[in-house]
């Protein structure tokens, strides 16, 4: 028998995974796929980080990745499990945050009334992939509420909702070399 660190585990080779606490469930459960497309968004906006210049949009980058990981801890963690209490959260202010830098931004750019067709530039290529990849994860999300009645994620859902519109915006702002 070949000896494996802690990365593999042999532990999902029956179709199967845990949620934070330890519940087992079927890998193609509602929650993975909302975990997975939660975690396609942070390595997307990773990538799209990578390909930029200006430290400041990467930091921000990087802390918007940062509330990523809570909403993924929110819905790997069932909200009646005490671990529940002990992750970070969403909350209201992470979303006023990020619509306030999204205002800041906009002061800066132009944003035509035209459908925008993306490729203008890399930067901005790859922050719409972004944007994309945030708004599977968005709908995913709503599935949850909706099917699962898992309403402690709805801050979740508009925060996901707002940052793809700031991806949008930031990705014109790359377009206009306004961030790079």
């Amino acid at each position: 028998m070949i000896e494996f660190d802690r990365i593999t585990t042999r532990g999902g080779d029956r179709g199967e995974s845990s949620l934070f606490n330890g519940e087992r469930r079927r890998k193609d459960d509602l929650l993975f796929d909302a975990m997975g497309d939660v975690d396609e968004a942070n390595v997307s906006i990773g990538v799209a980080r990578a390909h930029l210049q200006n430290e400041q949009t990467k930091r921000l980058l990087h802390d918007l990745q940062q509330v990523l990981f809570k909403i993924g801890a929110q819905i790997a963690t069932p909200p009646n499990d005490a671990l529940y209490g002990q992750i970070k959260h969403v909350v209201q202010e992470d979303i006023d945050e990020l619509e306030t830098i999204q205002k800041r931004l906009m002061d800066r750019i132009e944003i035509g009334p035209v459908f925008v067709t993306p490729g203008d530039s890399m930067a901005g290529a790859l922050i719409d992939v972004s944007r994309t990849v945030v708004r599977r994860a968005e709908r995913t999300i709503v599935a949850c509420i909706r099917d699962r009645h898992m309403n402690h994620l709805v801050l979740c859902q508009n925060y996901l909702n707002r940052l793809s519109d700031y991806l949008f915006v930031l990705a014109r702002g790359a377009d206009q070399n306004i961030v790079s």
